[in-house]
């Protein structure tokens, strides 16, 4: 008799043992909060709490192509029903758009520094500007001080809803700020909020599970992702 475990016995499938979650988007995010943004499967629901999913800015916002370029994660902050309320865990640029950004002869600084929402939420900032052409030391000592004094005074005045509208790459009053303070030390090519990582927050600040059903949640899903086949099988087609 060969030697070995027994065999022909019953495979357990762990797939079919897995609960479907549909993640939320953060209320963080405005009107494009507390809308169906994942379809994710869940071995143990109690501990999916604090699991961080990767997403991209256009996920959420769905406005303009080059949103594609940001990555946004969010983790899970509790289940009701099957529906998740999350939270903004980190929002950075791709690597593939901060390659982009670099040219030889022109030099990159870098800012890093925490600051705190008028609501309390503590993110950690880190700040990244391109020039025209090679800066000396003074010049990006100089971009350093004016990015602290900006964020200084602009972030402990917003509530983590207007900061994360305010980090928008494009639409964000932050962002454009910077820039045009940059231009006034050196010839800037860039500069903007690289990455926010929230470090920490009041719990009692978080929204309540949205109360749209999973049914629901899933239908829009399914839809969303139909009309994106549709739009592939056209373009293959012309």
């Amino acid at each position: 008799m060969a030697r070995g475990g027994k065999r022909g016995g019953r495979v357990r499938d762990k797939w079919r043992d897995k609960q479907w979650l549909v993640v939320n988007s953060p209320a963080s995010y405005g009107n494009d909060g507390n809308r169906a943004l994942n379809y994710i499967p869940i071995s143990n629901v109690e501990n999916s709490k604090g699991k961080v999913i990767e997403n991209t800015l256009y996920d959420i916002r769905k406005r303009d192509m080059s949103q594609h370029q940001i990555k946004v994660f969010v983790a899970i902050e509790g289940v009701h029903e099957g529906i998740t309320t999350s939270i903004l865990k980190c929002q950075e640029y791709g690597k593939e758009f901060l390659r982009s950004l670099i040219r030889r002869g022109s030099s990159m600084v870098t800012f890093v520094h925490d600051y705190t929402t008028s609501d309390g939420f503590t993110f950690r900032i880190n700040i990244v500007a391109f020039s025209q052409k090679r800066l000396n030391s003074s010049k990006k000592h100089a971009i350093r001080i004016m990015s602290h004094q900006l964020l200084n005074d602009k972030i402990p005045k917003l509530t983590v809803n207007q900061f994360v509208e305010q980090i928008d790459p494009k639409e964000g009053d932050l962002n454009l700020e910077l820039l045009s303070h940059g231009k006034k030390i050196a010839l800037l090519r860039h500069i903007g909020i690289k990455k926010a990582k929230l470090l920490s927050y009041p719990e009692d600040k978080l929204s309540e599970p949205n109360q749209l059903s999973l049914l629901e949640s899933k239908e829009k899903i399914e839809e969303s992702e139909k009309d994106e086949d549709k739009e592939l099988i056209e373009e293959k087609q012309q």
